[in-house]
């Protein structure tokens, strides 16, 4: 009788102590699987492009001003066919080929011959 009662003291001693652990609070939980926010800045992709070729190709303060205002000058083709989300896949990559080399055509000139060569092949690997 007292081997009995030890377990059913046992047996309730381990239930009720395993259902208080049990409880977990789960507000916490919610927000752990939420994708972080995205920084809300608006990059100007003029800049970040004139940035970057002036890191690729070594500019100086000419050519750099003169790749921007070509930039600027097809900054509205290059809107414009970003924001067309009812254009076809292959007719937007026809007129992102289509600026893409107006914009090589008119930098080119402007380049030394070993800035060109870099230009050239950086040019050559784009895939559209």
């Amino acid at each position: 009788m007292k081997l009995k009662l030890t377990y059913i003291l046992l047996f309730f001693a381990f239930f009720f102590s395993a259902t208080t652990y049990a409880q977990v609070n789960r507000s916490i939980a919610r927000e752990q699987y939420k994708r972080p926010k995205k920084d809300k800045k608006n990059y100007d992709f003029v800049e970040q492009s004139v940035n970057y070729l002036t890191k690729e190709l070594k500019l100086d303060d000419f050519q750099k001003a003169a790749v921007k205002d070509i930039l600027e000058g097809e900054r509205t083709a290059i809107t414009e066919l970003s924001e067309d989300r009812e254009m076809m896949s292959d007719v937007r990559a026809d007129k992102a080929r289509d600026i893409s080399n107006r914009i090589y055509k008119k930098v080119l000139p402007l380049l030394s011959k070993d800035q060109a060569e870099i230009y050239t092949k950086m040019e050559e690997s784009k895939k559209f």
